[in-house]
């Protein structure tokens, strides 16, 4: 008998383990199917389309700025000259002949180098603005993230309410029964409860917007499953103003004063000849009569296009000192955003932690003391409600700080991107 208890012990030991074995291995497959902020970090650098155009964008103006490099094509020519109109015989006369020819321009000199120049300017630049998008997206989805993640917290803040709320109907309930308050306490009671299922419905349609655009940012089809927690950030800079100058969208107006001074010069060569410089060898069908060679070189000569040229560098250098502006216009922008970042940083740091600390531990005391002292009959069914409401709004005062302050702290790893393209 005792053996067979034994084995049964033994039994349910191993039946216990594998139970075990299960739960965590359905635990283990739902944290795979979790996703956290770093690994969509990777999924977005990887898969999203924006990124992958910019990439094509660079290429496309390299491949471009080779080609702007180069000479054009030499003219070939086929000529039939002098042929004599009542036979149309190439042997009739001695001046008719069957001319081949070749020609080739050759621009003001430097002006094809200058071209190249221009167009690597503007791949370098699109380079800057691929690191600036990516910086945006990566902000972008940050911001996303962090928003989904408080409405899954207020979400759960609501159901606590709810259970609080819960207890209001129970004292209104109690009260009325006992004959201490009218039905009416119950009914608003229960009017609190229900609306608070309301809010609950509208947040969980906001946290479905922001997963969409989670998805939408890593280039993904499903909607995923993020980490239900607070995202760990890279800490706020101090002194980043310091560091503005390699910022990729700094860098890429730099990039346009460059590209912007190089069509200047471009411009400026008009001034100088175009040559052309041709060769034809001419065959004579004329008994007796002599082959031909013939070489030349033409220039055009930029007298009366003068003013046309001269409204051209006017332009261009207009277009440089346009760039110069943006320029000094994108700097004093970031400066501006980083300070206003850093000041609502601060402040929101401050009132989070005033709000954790002070306001909503005296908030859910007033509310039990509010309950206690209507449930005693000392208090109305109004100050239970108001007390309540204080609760849940000091909740979610406390998580919007968090949220805005996480908001603010991924604003400022933003604005403190450094381009790792060499000027």
């Amino acid at each position: 008998m005792g053996f067979c208890v034994r084995n049964f012990r033994l039994l349910v030991v191993f039946f216990k383990c594998l139970l075990g074995l299960g739960l965590l291995f359905d635990m283990t497959l739902a944290n795979a199917d979790t996703l956290s902020l770093k690994n969509a970090e990777v999924l977005l650098i990887r898969d999203n389309p924006s990124l992958a155009m910019a990439t094509q964008r660079i290429l496309a103006l390299q491949h471009l700025a080779k080609a702007a490099g180069q000479l054009a094509d030499p003219q070939l020519s086929l000529r039939a000259v002098n042929v004599p109109t009542d036979s149309f015989s190439l042997s009739q006369q001695p001046m008719t002949l069957l001319r081949l020819g070749v020609a080739q321009t050759f621009p003001p000199f430097g002006k094809l180098g200058l071209m190249d120049d221009r167009i690597q300017a503007r791949a370098f630049g699109q380079r800057y603005a691929r690191e600036t998008k990516h910086a945006e997206l990566v902000f972008g989805l940050r911001r996303a993230w962090v928003s989904a993640v408080y409405l899954q917290y207020a979400q759960e803040t609501v159901r606590r309410q709810k259970t609080l709320a819960h207890e209001s109907v129970l004292a209104a309930m109690a009260a009325f029964r006992s004959g201490m308050y009218p039905q009416s306490d119950v009914l608003r009671a229960r009017l609190a409860m229900e609306n608070l299922s309301n809010d609950e419905s509208a947040l969980a349609a906001d946290e479905a917007t922001d997963i969409a655009s989670i998805a939408q940012y890593i280039g993904i089809d499903q909607v995923p499953i993020i980490v239900h927690k607070w995202p760990e950030l890279p800490s706020a800079y101090e002194n980043i103003e310091k560091h503005l100058f390699s910022q990729p969208i700094l860098r890429e107006a730099q990039v346009k004063v460059r590209a912007a001074q190089f069509n200047l010069q471009i411009a400026k060569k008009n001034y100088l000849p175009t040559v052309t410089i041709d060769a034809s060898y001419g065959k004579s069908f004329f008994p007796g009569s002599p082959d031909y060679f013939s070489v030349g070189i033409s220039m055009t000569l930029p007298i009366f296009s003068g003013d046309r040229i001269n409204q051209t560098v006017d332009s261009a250098n207009a277009q440089v000192m346009v760039a110069k502006f943006d320029e000094r216009n994108q700097q004093l922008a970031l400066s501006q955003q980083v300070r206003s970042a850093t000041a609502k940083y601060t402040s929101l740091s401050e009132k989070l932690a005033r709000m954790e600390t002070k306001i909503l531990p005296l908030a859910r005391a007033g509310f039990q003391s509010t309950l206690a002292a209507y449930t005693s009959g000392n208090n109305t069914m109004s100050a239970v409600l108001e007390a309540q409401q204080a609760v849940l709004a000091s909740e979610l005062q406390t998580l919007q700080y968090r949220r805005d302050q996480l908001i603010e702290q991924a604003k400022l790893d933003y604005l403190a991107t450094s381009s790792q393209e060499q000027p």
